[in-house]
């Protein structure tokens, strides 16, 4: 039997919930510019190309999901005298903190003339990877930690919408971050490009200081995270193969649904996050620091309705409020093509708009996932959330991967290309666009309704919780002593 206890189905409290999800911060900071900066800086200032750092992100990403299952495996069978998921965090944080450095300040030497194309793509494979293996070790059981904080329907909304709110804080603080460094004064001179004032221009400040500001972030927040929230504890339970694990839950509705709901609404983000500054400026005709402004629309909503969702997954259930937000989302980028040279203002309400949905998939998903856990413990009798959450981020890390990869080629089949100083013909802007709009709402519509007839329902949750904590009391009583 594992070695864990009972978990708790009180009201958790503030210092609790803000001191748990404060570490949210920085790996949203993180995140931001990995999504719609690292891309661009790669391919254009170290002139990779689209199509090979997109390649480069679908390989990283694809090697990094055989790690996710054992990760989680890890966290919910091993004991350390420190706490299972205090203890994977930490070690996570190392890896976390090597990848950062080596993704936001890669060496001069890789934009030097002799730099090959080969020399670039090596080296960018290896951060991303580290990168990504940091990712893993801090966010597995970083999930399972909240998922086990509390048993509660409602309750757990409190934990993933603080803990997202956070998420939407630290990626606000990212959003604004390049707009005070600015935007280099820049020109193109005979197809070259020539930075006023002398300089790198480009992206590369502005990597290098926000990779700066998350490796300090990260020590302040793992200190707050272990002294404000307790180990979390779990139930008592059995032990299976991970294949028969695997073979267990793709028997669960209620996780296949969430599972294929969870991989088309990351898919289709990832590919707008991924074409958004390019978006913005070759469609939408936004400048440099316009665009980068422009990412403020979509997060300050997003903060804004996060509390608003939390409301709503208690009012209409989880699952409907997640689907009403994505409709939400689709109406909204159908809107886009008609305002594309509507201006700025114009473009930046559809995406305050999109940025009010945004914020559902991030309060909701994972709440519902610990539902989906609580199911999981009830059917097999052994509590594995570490492997679920494990589970569910390789359908993000799939999603991801697919996402950026397959949005990118398809950018670079209609021959747009990203390099500065070089100037697309109107079928590549025309290929960016449609691929921009289409590529998100045609992943989406599949998720709407599986979010729709997820079958967890409140009364259905506090059902299997009750028999849960039934099944742990019989425990207790014929293990008496033992803890």
């Amino acid at each position: 039997m594992a070695n864990t206890t009972q978990s708790t189905n009180g009201r958790l409290s503030w210092a609790t919930l803000l001191g748990f999800g404060q570490l949210a911060v920085p790996l949203a900071f993180a995140q931001l510019p990995m999504t719609l900066f690292v891309a661009k800086f790669y391919a254009t200032d170290l002139s990779m190309g689209v199509a090979s750092v997109g390649f480069a992100l679908l390989a990283a990403r694809l090697a990094d999901i055989i790690v996710d299952p054992i990760v989680g495996i890890l966290g919910d069978r091993t004991t350390f005298r420190f706490g299972r998921r205090r203890t994977w965090v930490l070690i996570g944080a190392h890896f976390f903190a090597l990848g950062i450095y080596l993704v936001f300040m890669p060496p001069a030497s890789l934009s030097a003339p002799e730099a090959t194309d080969t020399d670039k793509w090596l080296y960018f494979l290896a951060a991303i990877a580290v990168f990504y293996l940091g990712w893993t070790m801090i966010t597995i059981p970083y999930g399972a930690w909240g998922a086990e904080l509390t048993g509660d329907y409602a309750e757990r909304n409190r934990v993933t919408g603080v803990r997202e709110i956070f998420t939407l804080i630290g990626a606000a603080i990212a959003g604004v971050t390049p707009v005070l460094i600015g935007a280099p004064a820049e020109v193109c001179e005979a197809g070259k490009l020539v930075v006023q004032g002398g300089g790198q221009g480009g992206l590369f400040e502005t990597i290098r200081v926000m990779g700066i500001i998350i490796l300090v972030m990260l020590p302040v927040t793992l200190l707050i995270l272990y002294a404000t929230t307790p180990e979390p504890k779990s139930l008592h339970g059995q032990h299976f193969s991970l294949w028969k694990g695997v073979q267990m839950a793709a028997t669960n509705p209620a996780f296949l649904k969430l599972f294929g709901a969870s991989f088309f609404i990351r898919m289709g983000s990832r590919g707008v996050e991924v074409l958004l500054i390019f978006y913005l400026i070759s469609v939408a005709f936004f400048s440099e620091q316009q665009s980068r402004t422009a990412v403020l629309a979509l997060l300050g909503p997003a903060v804004i309705f996060a509390p608003f969702w939390i409301w709503a997954g208690s009012a209409w259930t989880k699952h409907r409020a997640l689907a009403i937000a994505m409709a939400l989302a689709i109406v909204a980028f159908l809107a886009l093509p008609f305002l594309q040279s509507a201006g700025y203002v114009a473009n930046l309400i559809v995406f305050a708009i999109v940025g009010a949905a945004y914020s559902a998939p991030f309060t909701l998903g994972q709440s519902m996932a610990a539902d989906v856990v609580d199911l999981d413990t009830l059917q097999t009798g052994e509590p594995r959330a570490g492997l679920f959450f494990a589970m569910f981020q390789i359908s993000v890390k799939l999603a991801d991967a697919l996402g950026a990869g397959i949005a990118l080629f398809l950018v670079g089949y209609f021959g747009f290309n990203a390099e500065r100083c070089t100037t697309n013909t109107k079928e590549a802007i025309d290929g960016l666009a449609l691929v921009y709009v289409a590529f998100p709402v045609i992943l989406w519509i599949p998720a709407l309704y599986l979010l729709w007839t997820f079958p967890i329902t409140p009364e259905e949750q506090k059902r299997i919780r009750s028999e849960l904590e039934k099944r742990e009391a019989d425990w207790i009583k014929q293990h008496p002593g033992q803890p």
